[in-house]
């Protein structure tokens, strides 16, 4: 009988709990497990991150070019627009500047029969400063017609600057200025904006300074836009580009009439 306890008791001291080595295994196995846990939850929330960075850049990139695309497709020639205008103004080019980072052109935007004339728009890539990085937009509707001459007068079309403080307030309500892109890299060697003839030659800017000459603006006649852009978040992933060709139809009529 005591044998039969003994033996009960034994089995139950054996059944009562996990050894030192036992348990030591086990805290091993589990910390190997959460450690591959932790790992592979990092991991994807990185390239969760990296993903939504990259589609992010990828929707600043477009939304950059179409806006700019979407402007040049207007590009006109001044002549165009009116016959009453006789004066140098009226023989510009569709197109003032041409550099590897800004453009200035003129641009039939909301002016159905040509109630205001054309805006003035700009371009432009900043390098430099707080604002670096950024696309920038700019437009600046024609000043009223003055007088009682057709529109727009025998002068042309007049432009006041908005940017200079003694600018009068319709003159400002004349202006805008927006950023259509942030993180959008300027690379040397790598123009964000590139220009063709009517042969499908690119023309390289020629002035000091990086410019068209004005005989290589009169000749455009589509335009390249290459937006790069990198995020600037912790994720850091690769740059985007987004590259779209823009054939100017309206330039085309010039470079036509000036050959006939």
């Amino acid at each position: 009988m005591s044998r039969r306890l003994r033996t009960r008791t034994g089995s139950a001291v054996r059944d009562g709990g996990f050894s030192l080595t036992e348990l030591l295994v086990t805290m091993f196995i589990m910390g190997i497990v959460v450690a591959a846990t932790v790992s592979l939850t990092i991991g994807f929330e990185r390239t969760n991150a990296q993903n939504v960075s990259r589609q992010d850049q990828i929707d600043t990139a477009r939304t950059a070019v179409e806006a700019m695309s979407k402007s040049l497709r207007t590009a006109v020639k001044p002549a165009q627009l009116t016959s009453t205008c006789t004066f140098t103004f009226c023989t510009q080019y569709a197109f003032l500047q041409g550099t590897d980072f800004s453009v200035q052109f003129y641009a039939n935007l909301n002016n159905q029969n040509n109630n205001i004339g054309p805006s003035r728009v700009t371009y432009t890539l900043v390098t430099t400063g707080p604002t670096a990085g950024q696309i920038i937009e700019t437009i600046q509707q024609a000043d009223p017609p003055t007088g009682t001459a057709p529109w727009p007068g025998p002068l042309g079309y007049a432009y006041c600057d908005a940017t200079l403080g003694s600018a009068t307030t319709a003159c400002k309500l004349r202006f805008s200025t927006r950023p259509v892109a942030f993180g959008a890299l300027a690379t040397t060697g790598k123009p964000m904006l590139k220009y063709y003839d009517a042969a499908g030659h690119q023309m390289s800017p020629v002035l000091s300074g990086g410019s068209l000459a004005l005989d290589q603006l009169g000749q455009v006649v589509s335009v390249e836009i290459v937006v790069t852009v990198q995020s600037t978040n912790v994720t850091k992933p690769n740059p985007t580009t987004y590259v779209q060709r823009v054939t100017l139809p309206n330039a085309q009529a010039v470079i036509r009439e000036e050959e006939g």
